[in-house]
């Protein structure tokens, strides 16, 4: 678990109350009441180095072992967990950018822009067991609302 005392936990939720959790390196939605699986306590910790008023943010998994990064790819970016501890970016580790999201509040549910590729936001996949990605669109839709409850 991340040790800084401005760190907060979150269960993070679709518009379809599906929650993200990670199984086998991926980063997942899925019904809560399941068996299956256990939501994800994300922790959330600032990035300092960016303009404060757009909210930029690292998502931690993992108790902040890991953290959700925008990766470029020919065929556009991706997402993807990265073995990279929270604390060490919040710190100011390595390159930042690619591990940071723009938190955007829509009333009470959130948007989340990858810093490194402008335009593009998280989605939910549209068929279950399937991957969280990004994708670009100009418009908030149900695929890219999400929701946060305090978690501890």
């Amino acid at each position: 678990m991340c040790s800084l005392p401005m760190a907060r936990y979150y269960i993070i939720k679709d518009a379809h109350q599906k929650a993200l959790y990670t199984r086998n390196g991926q980063l997942l939605l899925g019904d809560p009441d399941s068996d299956t699986y256990s939501p994800e306590k994300v922790c959330i910790l600032p990035n300092r180095g960016l303009d404060r008023s757009k909210v930029p943010i690292f998502l931690g998994m993992q108790g902040g072992s890991c953290c959700l990064a925008c990766v470029k790819t020919r065929e556009g970016p991706l997402l993807q967990l990265e073995d990279v501890n929270i604390e060490d970016l919040y710190k100011g580790g390595e390159q930042t950018t690619r591990f940071t999201f723009f938190q955007r509040s829509l009333g009470s549910a959130f948007r989340l822009e990858a810093a490194a590729c402008p335009g593009w936001f998280l989605c939910g996949p549209a068929e279950p067991q399937q991957p969280v990605q990004l994708t670009k669109e100009s418009e908030p839709s149900t695929h890219t609302e999400f929701y946060f409850e305090m978690s501890q």
